[in-house]
């Protein structure tokens, strides 16, 4: 990844509080922020964009969270995008489904934007030294 290039973040969530907290939090860290309303759009938009991170909320209507997960680690143009999963259900069979599923992090609502930021971060940068270090 170009240094120079600002990281892009997508993030779906079907409620515009959530939406905004998350943009806002995203665009705070030095991010550009594409945002979906629901998993169908998420992994069309996942596609063209081709983001560096995507968010995910767990529950959407349409395609969930979970299932737009599964969709994108099965599409080649997209297995490769880290997914951090959010959800109002912290039920441990969600976390596991999540981390199954291909999730790289999985947090329980509420949690601290904070930390979400600082999450992503450490993603995004383990990324970049791993592909700094293959041949």
């Amino acid at each position: 990844m170009n240094p120079a290039i600002t990281p892009t973040i997508l993030i779906a969530d079907d409620e515009i509080y959530m939406l905004r907290l998350l943009e806002l939090t995203f665009k705070k860290g030095g991010f550009a922020v594409v945002s979906c309303r629901d998993g169908r759009e998420a992994l069309a938009t996942a596609a063209s964009a081709q983001p560096q991170l995507i968010v995910l909320d767990v529950m959407m209507p349409g395609l969930d969270g979970l299932g737009a997960l599964r969709q994108l680690k099965g599409n080649p143009a997209t297995c490769n995008i880290p997914v951090v999963v959010l959800s109002a259900k912290g039920h441990a069979l969600t976390k596991v489904e999540a981390q199954l599923a291909g999730a790289v992090l999985f947090l329980a609502k509420p949690f601290s934007p904070n930390q979400l930021l600082s999450e992503v971060q450490k993603i995004l940068a383990a990324g970049k030294e791993e592909s700094s270090t293959s041949p």
